[in-house]
This record gives structure tokens, C-alpha cells and sequence, in this order.
């Protein structure tokens, strides 16, 4: 059991708020009977002491005891634990570090994890928002910091989660943005930017917009991962910023495998015809090279695949110079994906082609696209049953029964 020792300190000021010193120390016992530290909690007020010593009994009886020193690692420290605890690209430890620096450093960063409570993070929101931030952005980094703060949870940092509390309509498990109609660019749109892009890598534009590949995909493209008889694209490696010495040599460049999905696991995506025809002039006019036969090379270096920012930069300034600087790569695999949906593709089939891990990803992110899907097909199928289910009409109607007081026939249908 927790107990607590008064200590009397010398100081003058002892009996007066203003001395610093704290007389209730609180000693207990940490889980693992004999074997557990025995740790002290000094308090200034005795108050303070006795709903420490409940506090630390009571979670120790329920099983959810945690070292109060723990929770003093700032914010700081324990997401650098989780970003290495993880199985990320080094490109993908790379994004993280600059969402942290731009969104959760300033605010987070110095705090002990443990001070963190649900009203900071509605401050942090509230910050989001008046630095200009969307909601939807918002929601996307906050799910990012509630797995840190899980992360947390289950590592006994802390006891709870506070940005389930700060958000208490959320549903739980959902962990993706979804996306808008504003994220999806029209076919003009589209057109508008591959339109402005380098014709050196204007068929990379076309699969992303065309097969729903990544832009780390979309560079990867080969010879030997295209079905050019049945127009079937094996997405099977990617260009990315770092880890990609096992093919190319260099850290940045191609790699087996792509996000989600080892090599072995490489899935498959329809070629329109018309992409296929483009493919095929994109090698008429710049040839191909290497091995597999890859489709796009450095405008710099022979031999060598284009680096993916330049790739980057090269959307951004078609997106610009088409009067759309909002877009990204993404959306060009969100306009795919849209198209799919309204065409009524089965979701498992459009799962499969984009790479996500199932179709509830693709339900969470596109929800309102297959909202409408379902009422389309609603009023398809209404269409088609009301002109053939005119001449019956009257005919199907579920009989009208009523009790009667014949004991032999104890119902009677009306007609």
C-alpha cells in the first residue's frame, strides 16, 4: 500500500505558500510484488498526496499502472521512437520529419508527453486553422498524432489518448482523410496539366491519371512489367528518394516492390488502349533502356532513372502553368479512382488495382463517390424494374389478413 511521511524542512518560509519545498512525500510499491521498485512522490499539499496514493493503488488493482517518470520524455523524444520503431522508407521517414517540423515541433515538441491533455489538443487545432490550414489536413495530421500518442499507450508512456477525447464523435479506426470533390480535377483539368508537362515524361502523367499508379510507380514503368496483348500493367518496383541501392547502386533510384507490397506481391492495373498507344510512341521517340527495358531516364544522366523530387517539381509547374497549382500527383490517382467508382467497377477490383490494403481504405477515403454510386445504381435497377413490373402492378401486393370467429379456418385472406 501507498504511504505517506511528512518531512519538515528548515526553512523559514515552511508554514507560508511561498516555500518551495514538498513535505508529502508518497511511497508505493511499483507492480511485480517484491521485485518492483519502490519509487517516491514528493507533494506540497497534502490533498495532493492523498489522491496520488488512491490514484497509484487503484491503477495497479485495474492493471494500468504507469512510471509517472515516463510520461516526462517530451513530445519530442517519444516521436522519434515511433518513427524508428516503425518499418518506413527512408523517404517516408523524410516526410515525416517535415510534417513534424511544420505542424507538431513548434507546439508539441518541448512538452512532456504526459502534459498533454485533450484541451491541447484542440488548441492545436484551433492553431492549425488560424495558420490557414483546411480541416481536412487537419484531420489527417491528427490522426498521424493520435498513432504517436497510441504508440505511447501501449509502450506504458502514458495511461490514455487524448486526442480520442478531443474528438469524441470520431469514429473509431478511421485513420484516413477523405477526400473531396475539390481533390479530384475534372478530365480537362488533367488534360490541361499533362498538356504543360515534359513530353520526356508525359506518359508517366498519363498512367497515373490512366492506371491510378504513384508517381514512385509511374517512373518505374518497364517494358518487361507491361501485357502489351492484354493491356495489363504488373506494378511491381518504384523510383524513390532513398533506399534503392539493391538495383541502381545509387540511395537515390528504382527498387523491388512497392508501398504496401513486396516484390512478390506486385499487383496488376488495366492499360486503356489509348495508354497503351501512348506508351508505345513514348518509346518510339525516346527509346527505352536498361535491362527491363524502363521507359523514362534522366535527362542528366544516361542509364539512370529521373530523380523523383524532379518529378515532383515537374507536376508542380504543369499544375501551375494550367492555371490548377492546387493539384498533386494524387490527384491524378484520385481522378483514376473517381472514374472507376462512377463506371460502378466493383470496389475490391479498384482496391486491387490502386494498391490499397483492402476496400475498407478505399470506402473511408472515396465514402462520398460511393455514396452516390449506390444511389446511381438505385435508380438504374428503379428504371429498369418500374417499365418491367408496370403490367403487375396490383398483383404483388401482400394480402390484407384479418381474424374471423370460424374455429375451422381461424384466418381469412382478404383479397
Amino acid at each position: 500500500m501507498a504511504t505517506i511521511k511528512k518531512e519538515d524542512c528548515s526553512c523559514p518560509r515552511r508554514k507560508k505558500p511561498s516555500c518551495a519545498h514538498k513535505p508529502y512525500r508518497v511511497s508505493y510499491r511499483e507492480p511485480g510484488g517484491r521485485a518492483g521498485k519502490q519509487p517516491q512522490v514528493s507533494f506540497k499539499k497534502l490533498e495532493d498526496a492523498e489522491a496520488f496514493a488512491i490514484k497509484v493503488e487503484r491503477d495497479k488493482d485495474l492493471g494500468t499502472y504507469i512510471n509517472p517518470k515516463a510520461g516526462q520524455r517530451t513530445f519530442a523524444v517519444v516521436w522519434r521512437e515511433w518513427v524508428n520503431a516503425g518499418v518506413l522508407e527512408e523517404s517516408s521517414k523524410r516526410n515525416y520529419q517535415s510534417v513534424y517540423d511544420n505542424h507538431y515541433g513548434p507546439f508539441f515538441g518541448t512538452k512532456p508527453i504526459a502534459s498533454i491533455t485533450p484541451t491541447t489538443i484542440i488548441e492545436w487545432e484551433a492553431d492549425q486553422r488560424s495558420r490557414g490550414y483546411k480541416q481536412t489536413g487537419i484531420d489527417g495530421r491528427k490522426n498521424v498524432l493520435s498513432s504517436v500518442f497510441n504508440y505511447a499507450v501501449s509502450a506504458e508512456i502514458i495511461g490514455r489518448n487524448p486526442c480520442k477525447k478531443a474528438n469524441p464523435r470520431r469514429r473509431s479506426g478511421q485513420s484516413l482523410t477523405p477526400v473531396t470533390d475539390e481533390d479530384i480535377p475534372t478530365m480537362e483539368e488533367v488534360l490541361g496539366i499533362i498538356a504543360e508537362a515534359p513530353k520526356l515524361i508525359r506518359a508517366g502523367f498519363w498512367s497515373m491519371a490512366g492506371c491510378g499508379t504513384r508517381p514512385g510507380e509511374a517512373l518505374a514503368l518497364s517494358d518487361e512489367s507491361m501485357n502489351w496483348e492484354q493491356g495489363i500493367l504488373s506494378v511491381d518496383h518504384q523510383v524513390s528518394a532513398y533506399g534503392c541501392q539493391e538495383i541502381s547502386g545509387y540511395r537515390r533510384g528504382v527498387k523491388r516492390g512497392t508501398k504496401h507490397r513486396s516484390f512478390e506481391q506486385a499487383r496488376k492495373t488495366p492499360v486503356p488502349q489509348d495508354i497503351v498507344e501512348i506508351f508505345n510512341d513514348h518509346i518510339d521517340a525516346f527509346g527505352s533502356w536498361g535491362e527491363r527495358g524502363w521507359f523514362f531516364e534522366s535527362p542528366r544522366l544516361n542509364e539512370r532513372h529521373p530523380s523523383y523530387d524532379w518529378y515532383l517539381d515537374q507536376f508542380k509547374a504543369a499544375a501551375k502553368a494550367a492555371g490548377t497549382p492546387h493539384y498533386t500527383p494524387k490527384s491524378f490517382r484520385h481522378f483514376f479512382i473517381s472514374e472507376a467508382i462512377h463506371e460502378n467497377i466493383p470496389l475490391f477490383e479498384i482496391a486491387a488495382w490502386v494498391g490499397h490494403r483492402g476496400t475498407r481504405t478505399t470506402e473511408q477515403v472515396y465514402g462520398h463517390l460511393v455514396r452516390r454510386a449506390m444511389e446511381r445504381g438505385a435508380r438504374t435497377m428503379n428504371n429498369r424494374l418500374g417499365l418491367r413490373l408496370a403490367p403487375f402492378k396490383g398483383l404483388i401486393l401482400p394480402p390484407q389478413v384479418v381474424p374471423v370467429d370460424d374455429h375451422e379456418d381461424a384466418w381469412d385472406d382478404v383479397a
